[in-house]
């Protein structure tokens, strides 16, 4: 019969990402934020709004976000259109401060269905949150 043992560096790493999935799960609105939307994943769970509030079609936008659990080295944000298989003509600057961070320079560039995919790193590993929207 094998037996396991987990300790050290191991259990700490371990129930790191315990306790970070049970902080993403509950994460609450950020402070001061009106508006916007949550997109739970199993390590992130992210707050997001656009700025205007409603995306226009073929108008740069924006969004903010912030994310609760484990350190995020890196965070990608691009937009989707899956019923026509393409994504966006511009890639956004991406500026990241902790666990909050901006996207500048998006363009959903024609009605329809997109998604809004942020590609969130870390050391505990790497999730693609995903919200959809409608353009009219």
């Amino acid at each position: 019969m094998a037996r396991w043992r987990l300790g050290g560096p191991a259990l700490a790493a371990t129930l790191a990402l315990v306790l970070a999935a049970g902080h993403a799960a509950a994460c609450a609105r950020p402070q001061g934020w009106t508006g916007g939307a949550k997109i739970a994943g199993e390590l992130w769970t992210a707050w997001w709004r656009s700025e205007p509030a409603a995306i226009p079609v073929g108008t740069h936008f924006s969004i903010r976000f912030h994310l609760c659990g484990p350190p995020v080295g890196r965070v990608g944000v691009r937009g989707w259109m899956p019923d026509h298989r393409h994504g966006m003509n511009y890639r956004p600057a991406v500026t990241l401060n902790g666990l909050s961070g901006t996207a500048e320079g998006l363009m959903f560039h024609m009605p329809g269905r997109w998604q809004l995919i942020l590609d969130v790193r870390g050391a505990a590993g790497r999730e693609k949150l995903t919200a959809e929207t409608v353009l009219e």
